[in-house]
């Protein structure tokens, strides 16, 4: 769904919703713009039906029931494809409540602290230095996205991840009526559309631009027509906070999760656009690997050895 932003000036954990709010409903929303893209959907179905994934395949009137404010640009959808098992969250606030669940557990976190190396002794892994600091520890994870790769190349681990660049656009909602309820994949400009609270956050694209960070107008220019064009009410986009993030891909779209060359350092990186998707499954297959404890799936075709 493209990468998610920082905590911005506009309240992230949307402090407006009650707590007896069940939130949007669940499900997504893929849009399409022409008949051709309706009828190329039917492979995506022959692959939802082997598989037993729930689907809804729905003209344009079908579409309106389920995003009501599509009625208002009625003639700009012919049908979609709804996925009703989906769901929406805020990874920011998940996160958050999860470091406070480890918290009770007795995890420690250090918080802006730059690190330098990993430290090998004997051919292992066994500490981590950031400045005058060293964290040893019987197992090192690298979990950096991106940036794991030039960190790891002075230890002779080339891994293949590439950060491609996401933009998103979180506007305050003004309309709740013109707003989605959830979450809509706009198919010919693959962007999504979703609904937090009282924020609409747009969010695609992929630009290989390395680790250039800048925030690029024409892409800003483009997530604002999308919402604009497909709820025009919705949203205040003068208010709109623009920002920019780099996914870490690899070569073929599979996660890099597993032991590394050097015994005592893990993997846990590459996840693309679906890093909050695949993250607990990924803690633990990783926790799994590392205590020694056989994990529910198999780690084949997930490590780094799949790259010779």
């Amino acid at each position: 769904r493209g990468p998610d932003p920082p905590a911005s000036p506009i309240p992230r954990g949307g402090g407006a919703r009650a707590p007896h709010n069940p939130g949007p409903p669940p499900g997504t929303l893929q849009l399409f713009r022409s008949q051709a893209q309706l009828d190329a959907s039917q492979r995506d179905i022959a692959v939802l039906e082997e598989y037993g994934v729930p689907y809804q395949s729905l003209n344009a009137d079908g579409c309106e029931e389920v995003e009501p404010a599509l009625a208002r640009v009625r003639g700009k959808v012919v049908g979609g494809l709804r996925l009703p098992g989906d769901e929406t969250g805020d990874c920011f606030r998940f996160t958050q409540a999860l470091a406070d669940e480890a918290r009770k557990l007795g995890v420690s976190f250090v918080f802006n602290c730059a690190i330098d190396e990993v430290e090998i002794a004997k051919g292992r892994a066994v500490a981590v230095r950031a400045g005058e600091q060293r964290f040893q520890a019987d197992a090192i994870v690298c979990a950096l996205g991106s940036y794991g790769t030039g960190f790891l190349r002075p230890l002779g681990i080339e891994l293949p991840v590439y950060p491609v660049k996401g933009y998103s656009l979180t506007l305050p909602m003004t309309d709740a009526e013109g707003a989605p309820r959830s979450t809509v994949l706009d198919e010919t400009y693959k962007v999504a559309i979703t609904r937090f609270d009282e924020r609409i956050r747009v969010g695609g694209m992929a630009e290989l631009s390395g680790f250039n960070l800048a925030l690029n107008p024409r892409r800003h220019d483009t997530l604002a027509m999308v919402v604009r064009d497909l709820f025009p009410q919705g949203g205040n986009l003068e208010q709109a906070t623009f920002w920019a993030g780099l996914r870490p891909m690899t070569p073929d779209g599979t996660p890099l999760v597993g032991p590394s060359p050097i015994p005592g350092l893990w993997l846990n990186t590459g996840h693309g656009t679906l890093g909050w998707t695949m993250a607990a499954g990924s803690g633990q297959l990783l926790s799994d690997l590392i205590s020694g404890n056989t994990p529910d799936i198999s780690d084949e075709g997930l490590t780094l050895a799949r790259y010779g």
